[in-house]
């Protein structure tokens, strides 16, 4: 299958300028642009291998305060600007508490420069309700209870904890075991969109793309060629990171209101999210097992197409969770459906770096022309990286144009664009 082929739809839905009722409304853009980039700056600082289900979580939760605040601000009493900074603030705060004194100042800062009177108290407290509306809608969503025991199975084909997650200091760990049971921003449920049974082991299929990753992904591959270990450490960070920091670029580039920005990010974010609470709730569902364990145990498979390596290793560590599907590639298909949908059309030219360059210093920028382009690099990277099944990667990009697709023509933020 062609991986283009899986983002061969998306969404091109062209829309007319959104008129807002008052000229304030049409203010700087700079202040959604600024929380979303110091809170992905503060995650960007997190040892890894971080927590990305939640960071994405507090992306939606921050973005959807400060869309819902800026909406009520257009009320012609309150300062916008006030209600968004107060907003994402508040929500931060809370769900990000080790970066308070970095979200202090830049809140400090933002109101700061707006003049004192009584549509910029009344913009603080239209911040702060938003805030508060937010936090309590989701107090009780699950996602407290993502974590949780597993017992692996032990069929070939089952998921088992991986190194060095199977070992000392971890005894067996796997990673939100519970998370596709988390209540979704926008879905009806992390089930709408399970992905479709993976294949069975003595599948040729199978076998074809269990010699592609032990070949392209092993950490001593002589096969993989430069460009691809670079893809596949480029893309090793937080979809988080590369999709908003791909979001601003483009955002940059257009002269958008402030609740266009909003509008933007939420949607964007609540995708992110809701992608991955559909993704764990499929690799929970058939818990499928890892390349690595995969090579280490092939001998067992009943495939006579495949061979076991057990001193095979990855190039990257492999993420303690099954394989199938890849929310990597999920989360990027769903992300590349709602920049589609708001910068109408998949035809942009931009350039990307990544965080990885800090790991990897030979790491260059990428210039993209297309959004979908940017998706389908990210989902293959994991093939490169020796973690994915490309299967997985593909049913990944399906799941995430569904999810994508839903929010875009559901979610009360999207309307109106």
């Amino acid at each position: 299958m062609n991986p283009r082929r899986c983002l061969s739809h998306l969404p091109r839905i062209g829309a007319s300028s959104l008129m807002l009722s008052l000229a304030a409304s049409r203010m700087s853009a700079d202040v959604v642009i600024d929380w979303n980039s110091a809170m992905t700056h503060y995650n960007e600082g997190q040892p890894p291998p971080g927590m990305p289900p939640l960071e994405l979580r507090a992306y939606a939760m921050a973005h959807i305060a400060m869309f819902d605040a800026i909406r009520a601000a257009t009320d012609g009493r309150s300062n916008a600007e006030a209600a968004a900074a107060l907003a994402a603030h508040d929500v931060l705060i809370k769900l990000l508490p080790g970066g308070v004194a970095e979200f202090d100042a830049l809140l400090a800062k933002q109101l700061g420069a707006i003049t004192d009177g009584v549509d910029k108290t009344a913009g603080v407290e239209v911040g702060a309700r938003a805030a508060t509306d937010v936090l309590a809608a989701r107090a009780n969503d699950g996602a407290a209870t993502g974590e949780g025991p597993y017992q692996p199975g032990s069929r070939p084909g089952d998921y088992r904890f991986t190194p060095p997650f199977d070992g000392p200091p971890f005894n067996g760990y796997a990673h939100f075991p519970n998370l596709g049971k988390v209540t979704p921003f926008v879905l009806k449920s992390g089930a709408q969109f399970r992905s479709p049974p993976p294949y069975t082991l003595t599948d040729p299929e199978y076998a074809y793309d269990f010699n592609e990753v032990k070949a392209l992904g092993a950490r001593d591959s002589a096969v993989r060629t430069s460009d691809q270990t670079a893809t596949a450490r480029f893309y090793y960070e937080s979809s988080g990171f590369t999709w908003n920091r791909a979001a601003r670029i483009l955002a940059a580039k257009q002269n958008d209101s402030l609740l266009d920005h909003a509008r933007l990010f939420a949607a964007l974010n609540a995708a992110m999210a809701d992608t991955i609470i559909a993704g764990f709730d499929s690799k929970y569902a058939y818990t499928f097992w890892r390349p690595v364990t995969a090579i280490h145990r092939a001998a067992n498979d009943g495939n006579d197409l495949t061979s076991a390596d057990p001193a095979w290793e990855p190039l990257m560590l492999t993420p303690p969770m099954p394989d199938y599907p890849s929310t990597h590639s999920s989360v990027g298909a769903a992300a590349a459906v709602v920049l589609i949908w708001f910068f109408h059309g998949d035809d942009q030219t931009f350039t990307l770096s990544s965080t990885m360059s800090a790991q990897f210093p030979d790491l260059r920028p990428r210039t993209y022309r297309h959004i979908s382009d940017l998706a389908v690099e990210t989902a293959l990277s994991r093939v490169f990286a020796g973690i994915h099944f490309r299967r997985a990667c593909l049913a990944g990009l399906e799941q995430g144009h569904a999810v994508g697709t839903w929010v875009v023509q559901h979610a009360p933020y999207a309307q109106g664009h």
